[in-house]
């Protein structure tokens, strides 16, 4: 009797033992993509030729024999015929309302080839438009004078019409004399704390060229913009935001209003991307001021949802370098001064430590290296103040542009954990840089522009942002002017700065895992890892088996978010 227990012991246990081990059987994929080269951004399996989706959710990559095994009669194939797979692009600094009115405006981006090109196209805006205000952007500085265009252009087209028309880079505006009236600016105008208004040469009259803070002094004159038209004009921008393959966005700039509008489009079941909102700090560049401002800090996290964060703060340290705003270490050429901040030393370390130790990450706006040393100095108080605070650690600060970064602060990005996001299309010797910033700031400072290289080797962590509107939209142009340093338009003309390009891998993990990280999504996107959501970018070819010059050439054609395509390219005739 008691063999036979025995016996039948290690046979219950055997069975068991053997059910245990049993391999269980296998997912069943909703859709396989197969036929491609997968760039997972995994690096313990960095290629892969399939991957198959459940849901939302990637459940297999490997090669297509092996995920065949999660097919049936139900799961959709799409073969891709030696197409890329990349994680969808992530942009760390865009500003996505304005890219949806761009639509309706007075778009000048394309008026580059002269000011006669310019006062043309603003003339056929004029007469195809009957509203009060004229609004445009995109104007090229590099063709005007260094204290910009002159008001008489605009006065020459429409005198009774309010004209309100942004330079490319945001931070200056060109305004005829009637807008110059309303806003009461003449000639005894002095110019506001922050600001720069430009005037005729040999004159105190301003000429019509508003900086920073002057002009906002026009721009709070516009017609306010109301939630449905905000609405309408973000959708569009969603629309071209998933068409460049992107699914994860910071938006640099965000107000209430930006924050109602994207939950809104959530809300109805559209918002096709990931958004971290960097709320509008109360400093130079104002949105939302004073009490209006703590209200919107108290009331943000009713704007959240599974798709979109409220953590970050945006903080304009400084201006720009073709308006001498942009705050330097040592001084302009010929110019006598270094710039100005938008803060007081006292007030930045404040603000910094303030919203370290409310658990709110940092997006600070840094051009020049005066900026930048302010900015990490501010961050590196912030610090030895918050020490203690758990709600403190791991925010994952960064800054924007770094047009200039000073030698000596290279490597306290990497010391500080903090992150540097660049416009990587910006990183070459174009017109803005020839014309406008050469003559101001010598040689030797141009040519180390945009350091991506450097802080990269000293151990920082380098992500891609586009500053949409302000820089293209498109991450291939960033990622192949990062690598080539040189005009994505023109392989023979010169390059910059060539030695702080980057190779191709970083300049995918920039747009994809960095930024991932940057905006606390790595655990679920930024690579193509079973368990992370179906975040994908498929391109027509693989940008490892072609000229780097023609990385901005390739084309996307799907791209798919929670596994679900929200943007296919139009199929050619």
């Amino acid at each position: 009797m008691k063999t036979s227990l025995i016996t039948l012991f290690f046979v219950t246990q055997t069975l068991a033992a053997c059910q245990s081990i049993a391999p269980s059987p296998k997912p069943v994929s909703d859709l396989i993509l197969r036929g491609a080269s997968v760039y997972t951004l995994d690096p313990q399996k960095p290629w892969a030729d399939a991957v198959a989706i459940a849901n939302n959710t990637i459940i297999a990559v490997g090669s297509e024999q092996e995920i065949s095994a999660y097919r049936s009669a139900t799961t959709r194939i799409m073969d891709l015929d030696n197409a890329m797979v990349l994680p969808g692009f992530h942009d760390a600094h865009m500003h996505p309302l304005e890219g949806g009115f761009l639509q309706q405006y007075c778009d000048l981006s394309e008026a580059t080839e002269s000011v006669e090109a310019v006062t043309t196209k603003i003339r056929e805006c004029a007469e195809e438009s009957d509203q009060e205000w004229i609004i445009g952007f995109g104007i090229d500085l590099s063709l005007f004078p260094q204290n910009g265009p002159d008001r008489a252009l605009l006065d020459d087209i429409a005198p009774q019409r309010l004209m309100f028309l942004d330079a490319s880079d945001g931070h200056s505006a060109w305004v005829n004399s009637a807008v110059l009236a309303l806003a009461h600016i003449d000639d005894s105008t002095a110019d506001p704390a922050g600001g720069v208004i430009e005037r005729r040469p040999g004159s105190t009259a301003p000429n019509g060229t508003l900086r920073e803070v002057a002009r906002d002094l026009a721009d709070s004159l516009r017609p306010p913009r109301e939630h449905q038209e905000s609405t309408q004009a973000m959708r569009e921008a969603i629309r071209l935001i998933n068409a460049a393959g992107i699914t994860s966005l910071i938006d640099a700039w965000s107000s209430e209003l930006e924050m109602k509008v994207y939950k809104a489009i959530d809300d109805a079941g559209d918002l096709s991307v990931r958004v971290r909102n960097s709320i509008t700090d109360e400093g130079v560049f104002e949105k939302d001021t004073g009490a209006d401002f703590e209200r919107v800090l108290s009331i943000r996290s009713q704007f959240e949802s599974e798709r979109i964060s409220t953590g970050s703060i945006k903080m304009f340290v400084d201006g720009v370098m073709e308006g001498e705003t942009a705050a330097l270490v040592e001084p302009y050429v010929e110019l006598g001064h270094t710039g100005f901040l938008n803060y007081s030393e006292a007030e930045l370390f404040s603000r910094v430590t303030r919203y370290e130790a409310m658990g709110l990450q940092i997006h600070m706006h840094a051009m020049g290296d005066g900026a930048a040393r302010a900015g990490l100095n501010a961050i590196e108080y912030a610090r030895e103040q918050n020490i203690d605070n758990p709600r403190s650690q791991d925010l994952r600060h960064h800054m924007s542009h770094l047009q200039l970064v000073h030698p000596d602060d290279i490597n306290r990005f990497a010391t500080l954990g903090v992150a540097a996001n660049f416009t990587g299309a910006w990183a070459y010797p174009d017109k803005w840089v020839t014309e406008l910033n050469l003559p101001v700031l010598g040689s030797a400072r141009v040519d180390r522009m945009y350091p991506m290289g450097s802080i990269v080797r000293a151990g920082g962590v380098v992500v891609g942002g586009s500053d949409w509107i302000y820089g293209p939209l498109n991450p291939l142009e960033s990622i192949e002017v990062s690598i080539t340093r040189q005009d994505p338009n023109d392989s023979e003309a010169p390059p910059g700065n060539v030695a702080d390009a980057l190779d191709l891998e970083m300049a995918l993990r920039a747009y994809t895992i960095n930024a991932a990280w940057l905006m606390h999504q790595e655990k679920s996107v930024g690579s193509i890892e079973v368990g992370k959501r179906a975040d994908l970018v498929i391109l027509d070819r693989n940008l490892f088996e072609i000229p780097t010059t023609e990385i901005s050439e390739a084309k996307v054609q799907f791209t798919l978010f929670d596994g679900e395509i929200v943007y296919r390219a139009p199929q050619e005739n």
